[in-house]
């Protein structure tokens, strides 16, 4: 919706739970903890809270890592990747768009051959073609495509 003149989404907190060969989750209503460590990075699990004007960073380290142009996730990457094999291909594409440097607990993880496998039998050509194309069109395709081949 529209909110003097800015598009706002609004949505409910939520906990997500996935079965082994599908990145579809099904999600039951959460807690603000629950659903910023489902993210697929702590820079994305920030909440603005509208009543006290402040943001919230339930993982920790959301805020630190925005400062220091760190990408990581808020779980675990590798069960992070296995619950949703194209959150490695964000990574790359926010990486590349604001030049940030890839934890490297997260780069190995995205780069091991079962999230390499997941990502191949989990996610349709026509979402990994949309995360391309994002890449592509970001400020720096050069590093999004390094990122790809450095990460098999």
């Amino acid at each position: 919706m529209r909110l003097y003149d800015q598009w706002v989404d609004l949505v409910n907190l939520r906990s997500e739970e996935y079965s082994a060969d599908s990145r579809i989750p099904s999600i039951q209503i959460g807690t603000p903890v629950q659903d910023a460590y489902r993210r697929d990075l702590t820079i994305n699990s920030l909440f603005y809270n509208i009543n006290t004007n402040t943001i919230e960073d339930f993982t920790g380290r959301g805020i630190s890592d925005l400062k220091q142009g760190v990408i990581r996730t808020p779980l675990p990457p590798l069960t992070t990747f296995l619950d949703d094999p194209l959150r490695i291909l964000r990574a790359i594409r926010f990486t590349s768009r604001y030049m940030y440097k890839i934890e490297q607990e997260l780069y190995t993880a995205a780069s091991s051959d079962v999230a390499r496998e997941a990502l191949r039998t989990k996610i349709s050509r026509e979402r990994v073609g949309v995360e391309l194309s994002g890449m592509l069109k970001g400020p720096r395709p050069d590093l999004a495509l390094s990122l790809l081949h450095d990460l098999g």
